[in-house]
């Protein structure tokens, strides 16, 4: 078993950058670049770079051999499209700057060749299995649910980027819309406005200006695991 707190930490955007930095050519396969909100980069499975979130949030857009499409939030110090082996690289994959953003665009042969150095108990492949593992794990259980679920238990999920008010209410990210939370709970746009309508009747949601307020989170949860 491994302590979930020091690969945190030997993972962290912070703690990369150093090690990376030991490395003489850092300055020549390392470059920090900035996205404004709303840029998007698309790439494909010849993608040659590896992308290290310093700061910001971005959507992560997969889409499969059936045309179906995966979204998924990506924060520090979650990586997005780390994959653990050239073959998991996906054939597309967009990833949308959801705020201002920051990272490091690194060389992945570069990045592969200083993890080899300087981590043999390989804490930072670790650390994003976990992550992967999480997200797929929540991909299932939604699959499973129906739709007006699905949106319960992503605003809920959203609580993990939220600010607290108060034991039982919340603040969420100013970007959250209509649009993003169809996507993220694979609904369509205009039921999760109506569904939303009806959340806001009831008191429990605040959406008529931003940032969208949850005052009532208890409520939410006794919605979503009511006896169906």
């Amino acid at each position: 078993m491994y302590p979930k707190n020091i690969m945190e930490v030997f993972a962290s955007p912070k703690n990369l950058v150093k090690l990376l930095k030991r490395d003489l050519q850092f300055n020549q396969f390392c470059v920090e670049e900035h996205l404004k909100k709303g840029d998007t980069l698309m790439l494909d499975s010849k993608n040659e770079f590896f992308y290290m979130l310093e700061s910001g949030y971005l959507k992560e857009t997969y889409t499969d051999i059936l045309n179906i499409q995966f979204h998924l939030i990506v924060k520090p110090p979650h990586f997005p499209i780390f994959a653990t082996t050239e073959e998991e690289m996906p054939e597309s994959v967009s990833l949308t700057a959801l705020t201002d953003v920051r990272w490091w665009k690194i060389d992945f042969q570069f990045f592969k060749k200083v993890l080899y150095s300087e981590d043999p108990r390989s804490y930072v492949v670790l650390h994003n299995l976990l992550f992967v593992k999480t997200r797929l794990y929540e991909l299932v259980v939604k699959d499973r649910m129906e739709a007006a679920d699905r949106i319960y238990y992503t605003l809920l999920q959203l609580l993990d980027i939220s600010l607290m008010a108060g034991k039982n209410r919340a603040e969420f990210p100013r970007f959250l819309d209509y649009t993003l939370l169809a996507e993220l709970a694979s609904t369509s746009r205009s039921y999760t406005v109506m569904l939303l309508g009806e959340l806001r009747d009831k008191g429990i949601l605040v959406t008529h200006k931003k940032p969208w307020k949850l005052e009532d989170i208890a409520a939410l949860q006794a919605l979503l695991f009511k006896e169906k």
